[in-house]
């Protein structure tokens, strides 16, 4: 994982904190020395104030200025790695400057309840977020979405990637209080396990809290067995996939045909006064169904040019 447990966070991303204070730049002078600019997106940001906040490993940067003296908001965008043709977008909502995740975690403990630590491993694990501060703990956009990891009796080196639609909500937590969460284990994992003894290690993946220790467990063939039963996904047939096949070469073929119409599109568009009405405009203008007028309506720019059919 890409980021410092001690760095200051605006929004989501990790960022350096000296570029925090660097006076900045203009915008157009600091994406002059990366990419180019959709500048409809930056019309209402800071013309001045930008600053790389952080580079990724890939070297793309993040990008930032401060939207007030205190830098409590800012806009940020993010920059693809050098290539022709980029085009950075900024994004239309402000950013909140937030603590560290080092911080933000203060005073709270992922523990193993007796639950898990006394019965036989089923493959359904959960675990207690404990506030073991001095002061009510509360939430900065965090939430208690916790990942599980196995590995060899012993190991405390590991990573893993994770996914989820929506965050588990945190709660406020006083002192002593806890929260027990559900621990998620990737479906992928239980594919590759065998019988036998490992630790498995939780991690509260917004504020990057492990456990204060693994837990030692023994899974069974039938347990192993069991878990790949439940998350494994009926495959689908033949015909299912060439009718998906096809849907999606009509998909193309309606682009293709666009590309080559787009002033008319474009005249739909501009007539409408709401989705919906778009999607009839480009269905009468082309004389395609609701469908694929749906699917050209909601194309990127990039999909209709005349050149992209070749492609």
């Amino acid at each position: 994982m890409d980021f410092s447990e001690d760095a200051p966070q605006v929004g989501p991303a990790d960022v350096d904190p000296h570029a925090l204070g660097e006076p900045g730049v203009s915008l157009v002078a600091l994406i002059a020395e990366l990419v180019s600019l959709d500048t409809s997106s930056a019309s209402d940001a800071p013309p001045d104030g930008w600053r790389v906040l952080k580079r990724y490993q890939s070297g793309a940067p993040v990008i930032g200025a401060p939207m007030d003296p205190h830098g409590t908001l800012w806009r940020v965008a993010h920059v693809e790695a050098q290539r022709t043709g980029s085009v950075t977008t900024v994004q239309p909502e402000p950013m909140p400057r937030r603590p560290s995740r080092a911080d933000r975690r203060r005073g709270l403990q992922l523990r193993w309840p007796a639950l898990m630590t006394s019965g036989p491993s089923t493959g359904d694990y959960v675990v207690d977020v404990v506030n073991t501060g001095p002061a009510r703990w509360e939430s900065d956009v965090d939430g208690f979405y916790v990942v599980g990891v196995f590995t060899a009796p012993g190991s405390t080196d590991f990573s893993f990637g994770w996914m989820t639609s929506s965050q588990q909500k945190a709660v406020p937590l006083d002192p002593g209080e806890y929260a027990r969460v559900s621990v998620s284990i990737n479906a992928g994992v239980w594919s590759s396990l065998e019988p036998g003894k490992y630790d498995l290690h939780a991690v509260l993946v917004s504020l990057g809290l492990r456990t204060v220790q693994p837990l030692s467990v023994e899974l069974s063939g039938q347990t192993i067995s069991e878990n790949r039963k439940r998350n494994t996904r009926p495959a689908s047939s033949p015909a299912t996939r060439r009718r998906m096949l096809d849907q999606q070469i009509e998909h193309v073929r309606a682009q293709t045909y666009a590309s080559h119409s787009l002033d008319r599109v474009v005249s739909a568009v501009m007539a409408a006064e709401s989705d919906d009405d778009a999607t009839v405009g480009i269905g009468r203008a082309l004389d395609v169904n609701a469908k694929l007028a749906a699917s050209i309506y909601h194309s990127a720019l990039r999909e209709l040019r005349p050149n992209s059919a070749q492609r």
